[in-house]
């Protein structure tokens, strides 16, 4: 049985935890397209990688990067995108230079290793970005990466 100045003790407890909730609510900010700045993560858990002139490039949530061999189609990114709610229609594999912006300014959202690029070399080559050390790599299209979609939204 809980006695009397144990549950004063744990009211006293709740109303404090209320009170930094209440805190907290009062001093949110809901991050939008049009407020966000590099880096922020939308609700949908897009990253936002660039803003410039009302475009925006977002990159899509961990949640939804595939590991596979590179395709001109990747159906594997665009199958995950669909399973985890997005339209995949909207989506693309990012070029290099992209993946290059990301590692420069968002590194953290990615793990730590090597990522596929549309731009391909010739055909059986393609580049591949490194999250470890940084470097770009050129890779048979054969091997396994990460692949994670990105998106150009206006705002």
């Amino acid at each position: 049985m809980t006695s009397k100045d144990q549950l004063e003790s744990k009211i006293q407890k709740l109303e404090a935890e209320l009170k930094t909730f209440k805190e907290h609510l009062k001093n949110y900010k809901e991050v939008t397209l049009e407020t966000a700045v590099l880096g922020d993560v939308l609700e949908d858990g897009s990253i936002v990688l660039k803003k410039e002139n009302g475009l925006a490039l977002l990159v899509a949530p961990k949640s939804t990067e595939v590991v596979c061999q590179w395709s001109e189609t990747f159906p594997e990114v665009f199958d995950k995108l669909q399973e985890e709610g997005f339209n995949p229609s909207q989506w693309f594999v990012p070029t290099q230079e992209q993946l290059t912006l990301a590692y420069d300014y968002i590194p953290s959202h990615f793990s730590a290793d090597m990522y596929w690029s549309s731009t391909e070399i010739d055909s059986v080559i393609v580049w591949r970005k490194s999250f470890h050390l940084g470097g770009t790599i050129s890779s048979f299209k054969e091997r396994l990466s990460r692949a994670r979609a990105f998106r150009c939204v206006t705002y």
